[in-house]
C-alpha cells in the first residue's frame, strides 16, 4: 500500500512526511472536537499520528515551541506530554470502534487511522521541543532534563522515545522540518475563515439594524405628518406656534 508524501503546517515549521506513512490529524477530527475531547473533563492529543503498513509503524508526534511564550515547569510538563500520549492511545482504540467516517481537512479520518494502527507492532514516540533562552537554565540542559522525566514514564511504551528540538528532528524520524513561511494548519485556517465570516455577519447586522432605525424614523415622519394633515387649520397654526415655528412656509416643510 503507497501513500504519497504529506507535508502539513504546526506553528512556524512545516513537517514533510516521507511517502508511504498515512497522517491523522486529531484537531481536524469532529468526533474527536465535539466528543473525546470533552470526555473526563478533556482528552488530549498529539498533534500528528502516522501509520506506515509495510512497517506496520506507528509514530505519535507531539510539537512545542515556548521560544515566544514562558517556559513551562518541568515536571508539570513532563505530567502533560505523558497525559497526551496515554489518552493519544486510549483515542486510537476508541476510533476503531466509534468513529463514522469523515472527511477532514488534513490527512486520512481519524477511524481509518484507528482501524490501520491495530496491526501496529511497533509504536515510537517524539517530543520535538524548543525552548527560548530566557530563564535560569540553558535550554539544552533543560530539555535533557524533560527528556530524562519523560524517559522513564515513556521506556515501557517506546524504549527508543525521541525527545530533541524541533529543527534537529528532521532526518532522525520519517520526516523533514521547513518553515512554514507565513502558511498556517489546517485548524488554524478554519478558524480564520469562521472569525472572518463572523465579523462579516456582525457587519451585516449592524448595516440591517440601521437601516431598520432609519426606516422606523422615516415612518414615524409620515405618520406625524398625517395626523397633523387631519387637524383643522386653526389647530395645526396653533400647534406650529407651540413648536416655536414662526408659520412662514420654510418652517411648514421642515
Amino acid at each position: 500500500m503507497y501513500q504519497p508524501g504529506t507535508s502539513c503546517v504546526e506553528g512556524l515549521h512545516r513537517f514533510n512526511f516521507e511517502a508511504g506513512y498515512y497522517v491523522c490529524r486529531f484537531e481536524c477530527s469532529p468526533f474527536y472536537s465535539h466528543h473525546a475531547q470533552n470526555f473526563c473533563n478533556s482528552c488530549k492529543e498529539m498533534d500528528f499520528v502516522l501509520y506506515h503498513p509495510g512497517k506496520k509503524e506507528l509514530w505519535l508526534i507531539e510539537v512545542k515551541d515556548y521560544r515566544f511564550n514562558t517556559r513551562p515547569k518541568v515536571r508539570d510538563l513532563v505530567e502533560k506530554l505523558c497525559r497526551k500520549v496515554r489518552d493519544c492511545l486510549f483515542l486510537l482504540r476508541t476510533a476503531a470502534l466509534c468513529a463514522p467516517e469523515e472527511e477532514p481537512a488534513e490527512g486520512i479520518s481519524l477511524r481509518d487511522m484507528a482501524r490501520m494502527s491495530l496491526q501496529a507492532k511497533h509504536i515510537r514516540i517524539a517530543f520535538t521541543i524548543e525552548l527560548g533562552t530566557t530563564g535560569l537554565f540553558p535550554p539544552k540542559a533543560l530539555l535533557s532534563t524533560i527528556r530524562d522525566l519523560l524517559y522513564r514514564q515513556i521506556r515501557f511504551i517506546d524504549p527508543e522515545m525521541l525527545c530533541l528540538p524541533i529543527t534537529e528532528s528532521g532526518g532522525v524520524g520519517p520526516w523533514t522540518i521547513t518553515p512554514a513561511d507565513g502558511e498556517h494548519s489546517a485548524r488554524i485556517n478554519k478558524r480564520m475563515e469562521e472569525a472572518r465570516l463572523a465579523r462579516e455577519r456582525e457587519i451585516e447586522r449592524k448595516i440591517q439594524a440601521e437601516q431598520a432605525r432609519h426606516q422606523e424614523k422615516l415612518r414615524d415622519k409620515r405618520r406625524r405628518r398625517q395626523r397633523k394633515s387631519s387637524l383643522p387649520l386653526w389647530k395645526q397654526r396653533a400647534q406650529e406656534r407651540a413648536e416655536g415655528k414662526t408659520g412662514t412656509h420654510a418652517d411648514r416643510r421642515s
